[in-house]
């Protein structure tokens, strides 16, 4: 949903970003008021988006079909998601003569490279307060114009979001299937 689909407010602390007239800026709420509470299913819902992502990323770099390639899974530990992908795109020409194992690490990769994205827009997110008076994330873009575009992290969205990364835990778990070759 766009940020332009409901009104926000304008705080003048953004007054230095150029925009459009189409797309107000949000309204920051403050720390000291409690009323602010997104609420605990709402918060519950980013982590959890949050732990699925990790989930998956520790079903991939500890499968034993990773361990049999070209790729260090301690390597792989200490960088972000999409960067685990892009390091398993790598490896996937190497593996033709393993067709289990390619096919493992090919599926592995695209997942990696499509949560990656839905969790980074959703960690990325600043909070905003919407026009019903609900606190939820949203996202900003700020194009080379100076156009502004946002994206709300509200309850669908984030269902969403957690649905697609499911489908791909179910991926992988479908690719861990077969057998070792």
């Amino acid at each position: 949903v766009a940020a332009d689909a409901t009104h926000i407010p304008r705080v003048p602390r953004y007054t230095h970003v150029r925009r459009r007239a189409a797309c107000p800026l949000p309204a920051a709420p403050s720390h000291l008021d409690a009323s602010v509470d997104p609420g605990i299913a709402y918060v519950a819902k980013v982590v959890g988006l949050a732990y699925l992502v990790a989930q998956l990323e520790w079903l991939i770099i500890d499968d034993i079909r990773l361990a049999t390639s070209s790729i260090d899974a301690l390597d792989l530990h200490g960088q972000p998601t999409g960067a685990i992908g892009r390091a398993l795109v790598r490896v996937v020409p190497e593996l033709t003569s393993r067709p289990n194992v390619q096919h493992f690490v090919a599926t592995s990769a695209r997942a990696l490279l499509n949560v990656a994205a839905r969790r980074n827009t959703v960690l990325h997110a600043r909070p905003a307060t919407q026009k019903s008076g609900e606190v939820r994330l949203l996202k900003l873009r700020v194009g080379k114009a100076g156009e502004v575009d946002g994206t709300w992290i509200d309850d669908a969205y984030l269902d969403k979001q957690i649905s697609a990364v499911k489908y791909w835990l179910r991926r992988v778990e479908s690719a861990r299937e077969l057998p070792l070759d």
